[in-house]
């Protein structure tokens, strides 16, 4: 193993191995029930489980193979939370995990610290596949995985026992190279995005886009679209036209919208039923300038709304169609938040 490079800094944070003044902070946020929810230790969290994990990092300065690492989170000198590497004797699969206090939530520290040390895995030590754990209902952690490159892999059904009961357990998963190539992934806005027709050319391309896995809560998959597109609903006695196109971004296949058109369908304003962005792609700005072109052709082609919803919940939509202009209608879809826009006028 070669030298540690612990503490780790990161732009705001320092990652270190625990020491005996962290035995307060650390029992004060893992006895916090909203903290604990979903993790797997038993509440109650003693102040002893808390100085024997640190007495258990005493003689060590780098994560160890084959036995479980805790690594201390700080920021300005306060501990904020931890995080767990799980490193196999062989040094080539690694387990994460990661807890942050309450009131140090939801600012980007865990996914600034988390990044650096699945860096470190991959780039010094040399560890070809990195794996995750977690409840189905925890979504933060998902999401969280899911930015750091990371794709769900399956659910395996009442595997892991926990707090008296057999619960459900979801596998997210990437290799070294998946990480090094996340890393590299374009990440500024491209020079031209553009909306594509969709043909038998590149039907294909366009339908192995997808989100990341939380988002399938509130957009289908492409291929489902596509399914959905080819035996539509009748919507009010009327059948529904849909309309399927790609978005382009610098020549590369990287989005899918399907609309329901208004003519044909017999209803008032057109519906924009399916809108996503690629995972590799999203945080450029492409989605804003993809709809905003699809209202434009919209406007030109004298149509004076448009129409849309979707599911009202952490982690959705809602605040990406807001901010373009939607406004909710206090109608309900199915379960789904209708929204308006108006074009003209």
């Amino acid at each position: 193993m070669s030298d540690t490079p612990y503490p780790l800094r990161t732009e705001r944070l320092l990652v270190r191995l625990p020491r005996e003044d962290d035995v307060d902070v650390l029992t004060a946020y893992r006895n916090d029930p909203e903290v604990a929810r979903l993790q797997d230790w038993e509440l109650p969290y003693p102040r002893e489980r808390a100085e024997q994990l640190v007495a258990a990092h005493a003689d060590r300065d780098d994560v160890v193979p084959g036995e479980g690492t805790q690594l201390a989170v700080e920021r300005d000198g306060q501990l904020v939370g931890d995080i767990y590497v799980g490193l196999d004797e062989h040094r080539g699969i690694a387990e994460i995990g990661f807890t942050l206090a309450r009131e140090h939530q939801r600012q980007g520290y865990a996914v600034e610290a988390v990044s650096a040390v699945v860096d470190d895995l991959v780039d010094r030590l040399g560890v070809h596949r990195v794996v995750g754990e977690l409840s189905p209902e925890n979504l933060a952690s998902a999401r969280l995985l899911e930015r750091l490159g990371m794709t769900f892999e399956h659910l395996a059904e009442k595997s892991f026992w926990w707090r008296g009961a057999w619960d459900d357990n979801l596998y997210y998963s990437m290799s070294a190279d998946e990480r090094r190539a996340w890393r590299d992934r374009p990440a500024t806005p491209p020079d031209r995005v553009r909306l594509v027709e969709l043909t038998h050319e590149n039907f294909r391309d366009y339908g192995r886009l997808l989100t990341h896995r939380s988002q399938e809560r509130f957009v289908a998959t492409v291929r489902r679209s596509y399914a959905d597109a080819l035996f539509p609903e009748p919507e009010d006695g009327h059948p529904v036209v849909p309309v399927l196109g790609g978005i382009e971004a610098d020549g590369e296949p990287v989005g899918f919208l399907m609309w329901a058109d208004a003519v044909n369908a017999g209803t008032p304003e057109p519906y924009l039923w399916r809108f996503l962005v690629d995972r590799w792609h999203q945080g450029r700005g492409i989605g804003s300038r993809a709809l905003g072109l699809w209202l434009d052709d919209l406007r030109a082609a004298g149509h004076a709304a448009v129409v849309t919803s979707w599911v009202q919940a952490p982690g959705g939509p809602e605040p990406f169609y807001l901010g373009a202009g939607f406004e909710l209608t206090g109608e309900l879809d199915d379960g789904e938040a209708v929204a308006r826009l108006r074009l003209q006028g």
